[in-house]
């Protein structure tokens, strides 16, 4: 760990709120982190609710935002700017880029705004829907160059901001996700009370993350519905969100409630991966998936999709352009395996495969720790102050 901050040297984390979002688990483990190295730590929230509240460090002070509409927020982010003055300002989303943006302007504060981008901004913007689709991508395209720097969470993110915000290349680094590997080992070690996971004598598949059109969660269950007709085998997925009842309906159609279960959202979702045998995220399209490196590091043999954002594929294949997709089938890649999206058939062979042969799983299990090593986050919150320039 690097030595500590001078006392002098403040920091603000600006989030929309609490949710069980990867990116808020982020920007979390930042403030916590910047916390213990000496700095002096604000945490901005638009609005303070969601299941990540508890995780925050005493040490970080916590500011919010909240009104009943979200524009309102910036009155009091305006209010902050003056009083407190932090030297840079990390945010998380569109909205709390766009609002801090918009404050320093209006203050004519002098602190740095840093905006981490952690997905794809064309595949937002193709979802944005009304008012939203007409006011946010213009106000993105406008206001995005103002900012001090802007961090992309991976290679295929970076390519798309240069693209779609037009902004110099050179100011738009690439900083992969912080994982706290030791406190996820130790959180992974906590027991678990569910028979299909102390039951070693049918293989299990995993699926962590919100249950959203993103993850592709359909082309899942019927991959492994396949999959189930023949082997024996289970899957879990945990996770809350909108598809839940979607998704419980198409179940109940392939007949596989005795095989297929919905847990809901799990605070500690580590105890659950290490004593799962595969993991699997069929998601569109991905910055830099965070239950996808937590699985690496409990040692979680991994399948993902080679999805547009090329996440997966760089964390996966990292010697490979994270530019190439597969139209079609299966890569045995070198930390991981990769299907193409969409690809039922290819991905109920990899699980397959992965699920039947307890060697494989093996070999696979090794190069995910050996992988989940460069993700470590204290050599990533160093990265982080380099480029927060604190």
């Amino acid at each position: 760990m690097t030595a500590s901050a001078p006392s002098s040297k403040k920091v603000a984390f600006f989030i929309s709120s609490y949710r069980a979002g990867g990116g808020e688990r982020v920007m979390i483990t930042l403030a916590n982190t910047f916390a213990d190295r000496g700095y002096e730590v604000d945490l901005l929230v638009l609005k303070p609710v969601g299941q990540y509240a508890e995780h925050v460090d005493a040490r970080v002070q916590v500011y919010s935002l909240d009104r009943r509409r979200i524009a309102l927020s910036i009155f009091p982010l305006i209010t902050y700017l003056k009083k407190r003055k932090p030297e840079v300002l990390l945010a998380l989303d569109e909205y709390t880029h766009l609002l801090a943006l918009i404050a320093r302007y209006v203050t004519r504060s002098d602190v740095r705004i840093v905006l981490r981008i952690g997905n794809m901004l064309s595949e937002l913007f193709t979802r944005y829907a009304g008012m939203k689709n007409k006011i946010i991508p213009p106000l993105v395209r406008s206001w995005y160059k103002h900012a001090d720097r802007i961090i992309a969470v991976s290679k295929g993110v970076r390519d798309d901001v240069i693209v779609v915000t037009g902004i110099a290349p050179d100011n738009v680094s690439v900083i992969y996700q912080p994982k706290p590997r030791a406190e996820i080992l130790e959180r992974a070690q906590e027991p678990v009370d569910h028979p299909w996971f102390t039951d070693k004598s049918v293989p299990l598949a995993l699926f962590v993350g919100r249950l959203r059109e993103q993850k592709n969660l359909p082309v899942l269950i019927r991959a492994f519905a396949a999959v189930r007709a023949d082997m024996p085998a289970r899957l879990v997925l945990i996770g809350s969100g909108r598809e839940e009842g979607r998704l419980r309906a198409l179940i109940t159609e392939l007949g596989m409630e005795d095989s297929i279960m919905l847990i809901g959202y799990a605070d500690n979702p580590y105890q659950y991966m290490s004593r799962a045998d595969v993991f699997v995220f069929p998601t569109l399209w991905e910055g830099m998936p965070n239950a996808l490196l937590e699985a690496m590091v409990v040692g979680l043999p991994v399948i993902a999709s080679d999805c547009s954002g090329a996440g997966p594929r760089e964390i996966i294949a990292p010697a490979t352009d994270h530019r190439v997709r597969m139209v079609s089938g299966i890569e045995y890649a070198e930390f991981g395996v990769l299907t193409a999206v969409n690809d039922e058939a290819a991905l109920s062979e990899a699980m397959k495969t992965l699920l039947s042969d307890p060697a494989k799983r093996a070999v696979y299990a090794a190069k995910s720790l050996e992988r989940s090593a460069d993700f470590d986050a204290d050599g990533i919150i160093d990265a982080y102050a380099q480029a927060l320039r604190v």
